[in-house]
């Protein structure tokens, strides 16, 4: 067993460079979701809401959040102003005010809530909060407006009356848009806020009809009437206009999202060749993940043939070991895609990075099905050339754990088909320098696939020691390491390591490709032969992966493989 090597994310760097490194893919919130294919999480509630209603839901439970919390701060600081002088109409309005204070913010609190909400309760929520402000505003405005009408304040009876029309205003606004709708909707809600304050002054009329008080002047009162209702009547324009405007942007934008018979929902991943979003085919409701090609890396008809001869290559092998690709397609505007299966589970990076370097048997059991995965490719004369942690995954597929998967071969190479164009441009350098092939470093353009061989030494050596064989400052100084200096063995970083484990790795590390194993098959075979290849097997991984569920570390994954 090798002794325990803890060592952050932000100690294992994988140096980049625009030039040389397809940049390894990065989970976009590792806080809220546990790893899964391609940097993506694991699918939750809300991120698989794939359909209209399903945004709606989102984006409805957010938008109410955010008005719940406005309109708190603004009554709750007109509350604050009208204790300091209790006299006037917003004085006499304090316990309203103070009342819609809390019942704002204990809206808020209930959708800030992770419980989920279906869209139905959503609603009545959405009506039960704009309805009792509505209320609460007109009553309001009707008892203070009484109490200054039995003052004799018509001043006072004017300017509280044209608060409470800019307060419906606001409100309309809000609704209008913030609150996701069709313009049916919310023409029927708005609507019935802009007259609120014609029924306060109505009902005022009524009550204190013949009033020579306050009523003396019927021509002032006729012209404020219909002043508030101009108001009112132009507001209710504005806010069901925007809604309607917002209501239709939200169903492009939802159009938008769909690549054929696919339909994207977050992202989920970024990297060097392009955004990894998790998605779902329409018809067979599957998940999966589409990958949209960076359109800068397909800015001329080499590069995007260039593209399509890789995926139809790659998406001819077919063993289990390999990632399995679906599909692929152009967008409307020419930005390539391909589509490949989802798989809940963790890379090799960050694997290491969360838990630390790996026990010898664990490694061996991970790495002889790698082994596989490319002996198959080799046949088939490709080389995948840019084999690292984070294009290597740790899945859970069909109950059964630590499947490794190999992703990404978005730099293979195919060796074996002369007729073929050369999409490579001469004189580069593809891959990742922490994993080069002393070959690829040096520019060597027919190279094999025990350029391949090399890189699993290196990610051995990463699994074992939480480090990866060079660490250098800058990606040139990592490929003349590979290419000229020797490999340090592990037992001298104190790391213990089977003898025969580390004579293994050191051979695929070897400078001359013919020093190395001559195929996948047999560097699977040598690492089956090791005593330590009998420590791991499907037992020993499933209990491991309950165990981290045990711990909270890996809950998502755990329930998403059922165990």
């Amino acid at each position: 067993m090798n002794t325990p090597v803890t060592r952050s994310p932000k100690q294992i760097n994988f140096p980049l460079d625009d030039e040389i490194v397809l940049e390894p893919t990065r989970v976009v919130d590792s806080k809220t979701a546990s790893p899964t294919a391609s940097g993506s999480s694991v699918p939750t509630q809300t991120t698989m809401a794939t359909s209209f209603v399903g945004d709606t839901e989102v984006l409805l439970r957010q938008r109410l959040l955010v008005v719940a919390l406005i309109w708190a701060v603004l009554t709750g600081v007109r509350y604050v102003f009208a204790l300091l002088d209790p006299n006037t109409g917003e004085g006499l309005a304090s316990g309203t005010l103070l009342g819609r204070t809390l019942f704002s913010l204990a809206i808020a609190a209930l959708l800030a809530e992770r419980r989920p909400l279906q869209l139905r309760y959503l609603r009545a929520i959405e009506y039960l909060y704009f309805g009792l402000l509505t209320i609460s505003i007109l009553v309001s405005q009707y008892l203070v407006s009484s109490e200054l009408i039995s003052r004799g304040d018509l001043i006072s009876v004017i300017s509280f009356d044209k608060n409470g029309v800019i307060r419906i205003l606001l409100l309309m606004i809000l609704y209008g848009t913030m609150i996701p709708n069709d313009a049916k909707r919310a023409t029927r809600v708005i609507l019935s806020m802009a007259l609120c304050p014609v029924l306060v002054l109505a009902s005022l009329r009524v009550a204190y009809f013949g009033s020579a008080t306050v009523f003396a002047d019927q021509k002032q009162i006729s012209q404020i009437a219909i002043s508030n209702g101009l108001f009112c009547v132009l507001g209710a324009g504005v806010a069901i206009s925007a809604a309607y405007v917002m209501n239709a942007l939200r169903k492009d934008l939802h159009k938008a999202k769909r690549l054929g018979q696919y339909e994207l929902n977050e992202k989920i991943g970024e990297g060097g060749m392009g955004a990894v979003y998790l998605a779902e085919h329409r018809l067979l409701k599957r998940p999966c993940a589409l990958k949209l090609i960076n359109p800068e890396l397909q800015s001329n008809p080499v590069t995007r043939a260039r593209f399509e001869r890789e995926v139809q290559s790659a998406a001819t092998l077919s063993h289990p070991n390999t990632i399995e690709i679906f599909d692929y397609g152009h967008t409307d505007d020419g930005i390539f895609y391909y589509v490949m299966e989802y798989l809940p589970g963790l890379s090799l990076a960050d694997l290491v990075c969360k838990f630390g370097p790996l026990p010898a048997g664990r490694a061996v059991y991970i790495m002889r099905q790698v082994c596989k995965s490319l002996a198959e490719a080799h046949r088939l004369g490709m080389v995948h050339r840019d084999l690292k942690p984070p294009n290597i995954f740790i899945a859970i597929l069909g109950g059964e754990c630590d499947v490794a998967k190999v992703l990404d071969f978005g730099l293979v190479k195919t060796t074996t088909s002369p007729e073929s164009p050369q999409l490579t441009a001469d004189f580069t350098v593809s891959g990742t320098p922490s994993f080069m092939s002393p070959e690829q470093a040096q520019g060597v353009r027919d190279i094999d696939g025990r350029a391949d061989i090399y890189a699993l030494g290196a990610i051995l050596y990463f699994l074992l020691t939480g480090r990866p064989p060079f660490e250098k400052e800058t990606p040139v100084a990592l490929m003349i390491a590979h290419a000229s200096e020797q490999v340090r063995p592990m037992s001298e970083l104190g790391v213990e390591v089977p003898a025969e484990l580390e004579a293994i790795v050191l051979k695929c590390l070897a400078k001359s490709p013919g020093d190395r194993f001559e195929d996948a098959r047999d560097l699977a075979t040598a690492l089956g032969s090791c005593q330590c290849a009998a420590e791991w097997n499907d037992s020993r991984a499933e209990e491991w992966w309950i165990k981290q569920a045990d711990r909270q570390d890996s809950v998502a994954i755990a329930a998403s493989a059922s165990l």
